[in-house]
């Protein structure tokens, strides 16, 4: 019987206490059956000279476990601002040489990498690979830009690009976005993965009375909600029924938005709109906030592929978004609807056909159709399949 091969998936960002990143250890749990996974985040502790001493307080290697089990790692690293690229690349570089010693003592050496993103799993990763000959693939979620990227960075990249191992990425405006910033190779296009063991239609929980609107999403000009709240406002004025907004996590990515968001709201005088707003909740009790509404809007101006909007999907929602990036691959007429972005009349004119019935969903169709695309079986065979092929 052939032994487990071993991976390490490298996250861009991860914070296991805040609950951010945790698509990534969900799609480590898919593997789990076939290789042996562990996750990190490198985390750059930057040192300014008036603050030296700093330097001398640098965490150890810290080992966490994910809420599903899955081993993970946040390992500390010194980024010293008045000194040399080269000075630096040398300290990341023996951060991850005594990284993967420790590994090797815990009976774990890595046969394949996975960077969650370029920028910076993807730079780690290509050390990794320099210093040990490890392959390695990335996969990348982020909005990608080379806006404000030092010129090491850049060269990395542009080496990253040179070698034979795939180039993953969620959507086809990934695609684009690499051509937009000169860049051109043959990616692979693999979505995202929804977790079906925690979104799906559920015909037992009791719908709210009122037709409920929501979204998902942490407050960010990324984001773009003020468009939402235009369409929100546009619906205000041409109804008379009790519509209610229920917000969740716009404090998603660990920052108090709080003051932020009371503000934005403060700009409309909704009558018949009735807005809850949720900092932050378990994906579990998301998954039943989703099974009460009756419609999800998004908003944002750029994305991947929008896992929010998977899982309202998944859980048999209508889905009205804007034109974002990730959101054509997902979403039908036989699901929902796409806008152009910023497009808050169209969003509402759409809202109120689904609000007055003049449209009909079937929750149940498109939960099923959703995670068939989406879920554990489709995309666990193609990750399982890439791991496999450049393992061999």
């Amino acid at each position: 019987m052939n032994q487990k091969k071993n991976i390490l998936m490298i996250c861009s960002w991860l914070n296991i206490e805040k609950n951010i990143g945790s698509f990534f250890w969900e799609q480590a749990n898919l593997v789990e059956d076939d290789f042996n996974i562990k996750i990190c985040n490198f985390k750059e502790k930057r040192i300014k000279l008036k603050k030296l001493y700093k330097a001398f307080k640098v965490n150890k290697i810290k080992q966490l476990k994910t809420p599903n089990g899955i081993e993970s790692y946040e390992i500390e690293y010194l980024k010293f601002d008045f000194l040399s690229e080269k000075f630096n690349t040398i300290l990341l570089t023996k951060k991850i040489i005594s990284f993967n010693k420790y590994l090797i003592k815990k009976g774990f050496n890595i046969d394949l990498i996975h960077a969650q993103s370029l920028f910076n799993a993807g730079i780690e990763a290509y050390y990794f690979n320099k210093t040990f000959n490890i392959p390695f693939i990335f996969t990348e979620h982020n909005q990608f830009t080379l806006k404000n990227k030092r010129k090491k960075e850049i060269k990395v990249l542009n080496k990253i690009f040179e070698l034979p191992f795939p180039k993953l990425v969620v959507s086809h405006d990934k695609i684009r976005q690499f051509a937009a910033n000169g860049i051109f190779s043959n990616f692979e296009v693999v979505g995202n993965y929804v977790n079906e063991s925690l979104f799906y239609y559920d015909s037992t929980i009791k719908k709210n009375e009122s037709f409920t609107i929501i979204t998902i999403g942490a407050y960010d000009a990324l984001k773009d909600q003020k468009t939402l709240l235009l369409a929100l406002d546009k619906i205000d004025q041409l109804t008379t029924e009790t519509i209610i907004f229920n917000w969740i996590g716009y404090n998603g990515w660990g920052q108090d938005k709080e003051y932020d968001v009371k503000q934005l709201i403060s700009e409309f005088n909704y009558k018949n709109i009735v807005i809850n707003l949720t900092p932050s909740l378990s994906r579990e009790k998301i998954s039943v906030e989703l099974n009460k509404a009756d419609l999800f809007l998004f908003s944002s101006i750029s994305e991947g592929m929008p896992v929010s909007v998977l899982e309202a999907l998944a859980c048999g929602l209508p889905v009205c978004s804007t034109r974002c990036g990730g959101v054509d691959e997902i979403i039908s007429k036989e699901n929902g609807h796409i806008v152009q972005i910023k497009d808050y009349e169209e969003m509402a004119d759409f809202s109120l056909r689904v609000i007055n019935k003049n449209i009909i969903y079937d929750k149940k169709t498109i939960s099923k159709s959703i995670l068939k695309t989406f879920g554990k079986e489709s995309f666990a065979k193609k990750i399982k399949k890439t791991y496999s092929t450049v393992i061999n």
